[in-house]
């Protein structure tokens, strides 16, 4: 599906006052029902990774009527990336200006010995990466894991941005999950996210919603931490990814031109290249 930005953008590629020469693809686990796919999508739901596009080609389709018009982008995503593929976009691959403030992947919860208390690994239920971490109450008191982190600055987002959080929640015990961003031991913003379904679940709140403990320095973030509360008994939670979307930052040559929503998940396994063709259809109205 060609997006709002999408027609734009191309149009005005057409029309020469803007350049199309780079592009880049991007991959995201979301599903339909998580992200449905709309002209107005200005992301994917919950992109992982990114990549230029290598090839672009055409395919013209003469044996229908009208006859169909087709792009084609091929990409080779690197052998050491690992993920369950569901959504895939393509996007400019220069902007007009620079943003110190973009959409950003914070943690894929994959290194175990990154967090204390040291969580278990979790090779079955995953999708970005090929593990992840299984985070589990103190019986039923909530336990808090910590993760040092390369420094982070959240000063300019603005409310409107949002912090998306895939989990898988394994049983009926979670009340909820806290997210802390510490500047120090005593100073951080914290959100928390009601329990979700059982299964895959991919949250997502504005950033508005953080609740400032002591006095956080958001130019200086430098620790995350995760607390699993229990309702009533120990509850387990595979920790998947946590990432900022920058939902309000206007850019009239740099968008998402493109969503697609696969009917089938495709999963990309480490060790191993995959090359990912995007066919883009074009309507020239017959």
């Amino acid at each position: 599906m060609i997006t709002q930005f999408g027609k734009r953008f191309l149009t005005n590629f057409i029309a020469g006052s803007t350049s199309f020469a780079k592009k880049d693809m991007a991959i995201g686990i979301s599903n339909e029902t998580e992200y449905a796919s709309s002209n107005t999508n200005s992301r994917l739901g919950f992109e992982f990774y990114r990549l230029p596009v290598e090839f672009g080609g055409v395919d013209v389709d003469t044996t229908v009527t009208p006859n169909t018009y087709t792009v084609i982008y091929s990409a080779t995503l690197p052998a050491d990336l690992a993920g369950k593929i569901n959504e895939v976009g393509i996007f400019p691959g220069t902007r007009s200006s620079i943003n110190n403030y973009d959409s950003k992947f914070i943690t894929d919860f994959e290194l175990p010995f990154d967090w204390s208390p040291t969580p278990n690994i979790d090779q079955t239920n995953y999708r970005v990466g090929n593990s992840s971490l299984i985070f589990e109450s103190d019986g039923a008191a909530e336990q808090e894991y910590k993760s040092t982190i390369e420094t982070l600055d959240v000063s300019g987002y603005s409310n409107f941005d949002t912090l998306s959080f895939s989990f898988i929640q394994l049983d009926e015990n979670l009340s909820e999950i806290k997210i802390r961003l510490y500047s120090s031991n005593t100073d951080y913003l914290e959100m928390a996210f009601n329990q979700g379904s059982l299964g895959n679940n991919i949250l997502e709140k504005e950033l508005s919603e953080f609740v400032t403990v002591g006095s956080p320095d958001k130019a200086n973030i430098t620790e995350i931490g995760i607390v699993i509360v229990p309702s009533v008994a120990t509850t387990s939670v595979v920790m998947d990814g946590l990432r900022i979307n920058d939902e309000d930052t206007f850019d009239p040559l740099y968008g998402l031109i493109s969503r697609k929503v696969l009917s089938t998940e495709i999963e990309k396994v480490s060790g191993k290249e995959l090359i990912i063709e995007y066919k883009l259809d074009l309507s020239f109205g017959g």
